[in-house]
Formats: structure tokens, sequence, C-alpha cells
């Protein structure tokens, strides 16, 4: 047995506890070596540099957003008239009824006044009588002449009688512009349609008495359409003629462009008037008395503007944002104002162009370095 064993121990010339020694020396020798190699690529870099929290950004607008308006109007037509006649009397004859299509020049009411008549006729009286005298004297004229040839009549006698015809002829010019006068106003007591269009309403059955300038008859033309609104002094000096507005109707929503025409001046006390005119489709599904809502756009002022997620609260009462440079940031106060869609109006110490934080901005100080994620 003692044999055996010795056989079949390890065959060296060392002890065992140097072999082990030997290879913990070699072990140890690794780990210096590698030890000594992040050693010195540690020391080619130097010590790093802590990177700042990550944040997005976005940049500082400057534009001119357009303001808008709503306002209330009415359809109404652009020809329209109130008619009434010229003078005082009693209606005789009305021609028309309501709703009724008219043209321009026809008959729609007669008036009577006692007093129009005798005036034509003394006129024409008047005009005949001169035109008499006339002929006499052309005739008494041409006689003296025949005899101042042969010098039978003086020079006075024929000067005399040529007078009296030239007064007869200015005075006959005069009877005949009286005349004209006197039918003209006879002609004013029938009320006639200055335009092609329908009978609105009827304001004086017949035999009423009317005064001279009394609204008599409504009409108006409805084939072309405008809207009336009311402004405010600073509403109406932004807008300018030839500016377009966008009109719906209140009971189906239907919409129309149309151009401003026309704006008024305000007073105290009573506001600015503008008009509309409608393109020639909204007749004739748009009728006059429809109520409307008016949208009106004009270039608004130039600000700033941030978008809304970079505002944020201190808790000092105040927004503010942070603004982005250099990898740093810093803490910016701003007073807000109107939104624009996901941008706010500010105004602050920013430019256009600046950068401002919108993400990323909650734990951050001001002047603390961040990292940009583009």
């Amino acid at each position: 047995m003692t044999a055996s064993k010795q056989n079949n121990a390890p065959i060296t010339d060392r002890p065992a506890s140097l072999q082990h020694l030997g290879i913990a020396l070699l072990v140890g020798t690794a780990m210096t070596l590698s030890l000594g190699a992040c050693s010195d690529g540690d020391s080619s870099t130097g010590p790093a540099i802590p990177e700042g929290q990550p944040v997005r950004v976005a940049t500082v607008g400057n534009g001119r957003p357009p303001a808008r308006l709503r306002l209330p109007g009415v359809v109404r037509a652009v020809e329209r008239a109130e008619l009434a006649f010229l003078h005082a009397g009693q209606l005789a004859e009305r021609l028309v009824q309501r709703g009724e299509r008219v043209e321009a020049g026809q008959a729609l009411a007669i008036l009577h006044n006692p007093s129009l008549m005798p005036g034509v006729a003394g006129a024409e009286a008047r005009v005949r009588e001169l035109d008499e005298q006339i002929e006499r004297l052309e005739r008494e004229a041409e006689r003296l002449t025949n005899l101042h040839e042969r010098g039978l009549v003086s020079t006075d006698a024929l000067d005399a009688v040529t007078a009296q015809r030239d007064a007869a002829r200015q005075a006959r010019g005069q009877a005949e512009a009286s005349l004209t006068e006197a039918r003209e106003q006879l002609a004013e007591a029938t009320l006639r349609a200055p335009f092609s269009g329908r009978i609105v309403a009827l304001s004086v059955e017949p035999g009423q008495f009317v005064n001279a300038g009394q609204p008599v008859i409504h009409l108006s033309a409805p084939d072309r359409l405008e809207v009336a609104i009311d402004l405010s002094a600073r509403q109406s000096s932004r807008l300018r003629v030839g500016d377009e507005a966008r009109v719906r109707t209140l009971e189906n929503g239907r919409q129309l462009t149309g151009t401003i025409r026309e704006i008024g001046l305000a007073e105290p006390g009573r506001p600015a008037s503008a008009v509309i005119e409608l393109p020639p489709e909204a007749a004739p599904e748009w009728t006059p008395g429809q109520a409307v809502h008016a949208e009106l756009t004009w270039p608004g002022e130039s600000r700033m503007s941030v978008p809304l997620d970079a505002l944020i609260d201190t808790g000092d009462g105040l927004p503010h944002v942070f603004r982005h440079t250099n990898g740093h940031v810093e803490l910016v106060s701003v007073i807000p104002g109107q939104l624009d869609g996901g941008r706010i109006r500010v105004d602050g110490e920013l430019e256009d162009g600046d950068e401002v934080v919108v993400a990323g901005h909650g734990q951050l100080l001001d002047g603390e370095r961040v990292r940009v994620l583009r």
C-alpha cells in the first residue's frame, strides 16, 4: 500500500505551497498591469464633465396674427327707397299692391291737389296770350319798316314797336318756363318708380291726406344685396374699403364672402356704420331682412409669441420662460396676451429667434446647464 501511494504522487521538484504562491504572484501581476492600463487611459481625457438636464426648445416668433371680430348684421337691398310726393294733398289712387314687381318709370300712385291744375292752365293761357301779342307786333314792325324805308314813318316810331316786340318775346320765354314748371309739378302728382323692384310696404291708404315728403310707398330691388353692421370708433378705424368679410346666416348657416363698400364715422352716442356688399349669387336664396353674422379680420399688432408649453409658474404670480443660450438657461419673466392656436403672445425681454424651453423644465434652475434634444 505504501509503495502504491508513492507511485501515484505528483512528480515535482518543489513543494505544493511554492506552486500556489507562484500562481498568486502571476494573477497579481496581471491585475496590476490591467489597472495601470486603465489609469493611463483616464489620465489622457481628464476629469469627466457632467452633462446637463435634457430639454427641448422652440423658437420665439414675431408675427402679426390677424384679429377677428364677429358682429350681428341685417341683409338689405342695395337699391331701396321710401317714395313720397313733393306736394301735400290727398292720395287719390294707388296703382300697386304689396309685393308686386314694378318697372322703372311705372306709375304707382296719384295725388289730388286742387292747386296744381290751375297753375298749368294759367301758364298755358299766358303763353298763348304772348304768342298773339308777338304775332301782332311782328306785323306792326314789318309795316312800319316799309313805311320807314319810304320816309313816311320816323325812326323813333319804328324803334318803339321793335322794342315792344322784343319785350314780348322775352316775356314769352319766361311764361314758357313757368308752364314747364307747372307741368312738372302736376307730373309730381303721379308717383313713379325710380328703378325696377318690388313693393315692400304701403304706408298710406287711398283717401288719406299726405304731407309733402311723407313716405307713401317703400320700394326695393332684391337683385343686389348688402349687409349693414355697427362698429365702434376703434373697430372702424382698422377696416379699409375693399376688405373681405365673411357673412353667415343664422337660419341655415349659409356662408358668403362679401366686400366692405362703405365705412362711416362714429359720433358721440352713435356707432359707425359699415356696409358689406354681397356677391350677385346671394340672390334669391338670401332675402332682405335676414339676420346674419359678419366676421371681420384685420392685421393684428406685431408682438412676440411663444408656445403655450413654454410658460411656467414660479410662484411669484408672474409667468416666466426659460431662455436657452449657449447650453445654459435663463429665467425671463413675461406678460401673457392673446392665444393664437398653440401659441400665446407675450411681452418681455425676448427677441425674435430666441430659443425657449418647452419640455424638461420642471426641475430647472436659473443659470443651470442643459442638453438640448434636437
